[in-house]
């Protein structure tokens, strides 16, 4: 390929401009691709942490980072979900675990099954039934050598978002990925692109693709953003001590004007306390924080949540990723989610030839559609949330979704079945748990569900029930996996 790319800039700093130089470099640098990195050197709110959610495990093999790295350097532990508390009022909650929704059987999803059961009086929850939600309510993980559910169980993580900035730019440091500071840089267009970068020492660097991960050298060729909706816009950032045991799920728990995330690390507990500012002051929200907590802790002063898109993150030859693509949903782990699928877009639709890259808008269409399927998992939480007398809640509850996340809240309240769209990020099990979570049970069921006698349906539950408890038992604790990692 005569005219394919052969020179990358990449231009931010922290995680997503680390991940991305690594992952062209590793896909691409033995095809003659040279990837220079110009970070600009931002660095990570103080105590800020990040969810993975399990197709980043998977993504990491890419990036040749494996657990016992992560373990070591980014106070990693072991993701299997999300619990959610008080978004139904009172003390109630749920848990959306990576893993099956009970085990299919007579041809049909269990779900079917299960709203069956429970229109005749089954008072056993959908989560019950999943052997990622039981294990990791009891603390256990992994995968039992002889299986008796035949259930996938899934996991992610917990890191540090500064250790584990540090742990990707180490690797990008042993892949021979020249890094230069990148303070002060200045873009260039030329033509309908860009045609270099001006270092603040003088050097200028020119390159065929540009991947921009703080929105500087997008802004250049396209400066329009287009808002979307936010349900909080104002975040507090805090540590406490780390649990003991440490749990393998974060913890979202909903307050008047807001929520409340607790984020398990080795070494400390992450809190993200995000709220409304027409709901809950400045001023008044670092009480509010200790309050929900039950204690003071140590806290960073209030921030902005943003909430942004960009409608076309490929413009010419420069590719926005994870910041500069536009703001994720602040929950379910869609940040680096998001930032994943967006470098394992690009990585796929690599531009053979770098005079015309008519993959830009393939991967406009892709990214798009992809931001707002993701945008309906977290828009779900407060369209079903039910909490009421408080305005924030109500609010929340009545503001507008879009016409493919009514369609699938629609489907599933009427009989248990999701509507396929392009661009889906969740399974539909993850969507059924969610839903169930919140208190929706179908109304009705396939009809083929009836084909399946009481006796032997009822048999069928007691032996799902059964095997979930076996498996369970035959898994490591969490605290056994990590020292495992560690080696």
């Amino acid at each position: 390929m005569t005219n394919s790319v052969q020179r990358v800039v990449v231009h931010g700093g922290g995680v997503a401009a680390a991940m991305a130089a690594l992952a062209v470099s590793r896909a691409y640098a033995r095809l003659g691709t040279d990837v220079v990195w110009v970070d600009t050197g931002e660095a990570f709110a103080p105590h800020a942490a990040l969810i993975a959610p399990p197709d980043l495990s998977t993504f990491h093999r890419l990036l040749g980072i494996d657990e016992a790295t992560l373990v070591r350097h980014a106070a990693a532990t072991i993701n299997m979900g999300q619990q959610f508390a008080g978004w139904s009022g009172g003390d109630d909650a749920f848990l959306h675990a990576y893993g099956d929704a009970g085990s299919a059987f007579a041809s049909l999803p269990f779900v079917q099954h299960w709203t069956r059961a429970r229109a005749a009086g089954l008072g056993v929850a959908l989560e019950d039934f999943c052997l990622a939600a039981a294990a990791a309510k009891q603390g256990r993980t992994g995968a039992p050598r002889e299986a008796a559910t035949r259930q996938a169980v899934k996991a992610g993580w917990h890191l540090d978002a500064a250790g584990y900035a540090r742990l990707l730019r180490a690797a990008c440091e042993q892949a021979d990925i020249r890094i230069v500071p990148g303070a002060g840089a200045v873009p260039h267009r030329g033509g309908a692109g860009l045609d270099r970068i001006d270092l603040a020492d003088g050097e200028q660097l020119a390159a065929d693709l540009f991947i921009d991960t703080d929105g500087t050298l997008i802004a250049a060729l396209d400066p329009g953003t287009a808002a979307r909706p936010a349900f909080c816009d104002r975040i507090i950032r805090a540590s406490a001590p780390a649990f003991d045991p440490l749990p393998l799920y974060s913890r979202v728990a909903a307050h008047p004007a807001g929520w409340l995330t607790m984020i398990p690390l080795a070494n400390r507990t992450a809190i993200e306390f995000a709220y409304d500012s027409a709901s809950l002051a400045d001023a008044d929200a670092p009480a509010a924080l200790a309050s929900a907590l039950g204690r003071a802790v140590d806290a960073a002063p209030p921030a902005p949540l943003a909430a942004a898109a960009r409608p076309r993150p490929w413009v010419g030859n420069v590719v926005a990723v994870g910041p500069a693509a536009g703001a994720a949903p602040p929950l379910d782990g869609a940040e680096l989610l998001l930032l994943q699928l967006g470098i394992a877009q690009l990585v796929l639709l690599w531009p053979i030839d770098r005079a015309a890259m008519p993959e830009a808008d393939i991967y406009n269409e892709e990214m798009a559609g992809t931001r707002a399927r993701v945008a309906d998992f977290t828009a779900q939480h407060f369209r079903l949330n039910a909490r009421t007398g408080e305005l924030y809640w109500d609010a929340a509850r009545a503001a507008p979704v879009s016409a493919e996340l009514a369609a699938k809240i629609d489907l599933f309240a009427a009989r248990g079945m999701f509507a396929h769209y392009n661009h889906e990020a969740h399974v539909e099990d993850s969507w059924a748990l969610v839903m169930a979570g919140h208190g929706v049970t179908p109304r009705s069921f396939d009809p083929q569900a009836l084909l399946t006698e009481d006796q032997a349906l009822m048999a069928e539950f007691q032996r799902q029930l059964r095997a979930v408890a076996s498996d369970v038992h035959a898994m490591e604790s969490h605290a056994d996996a990590l020292r495992r990692m560690r080696g």
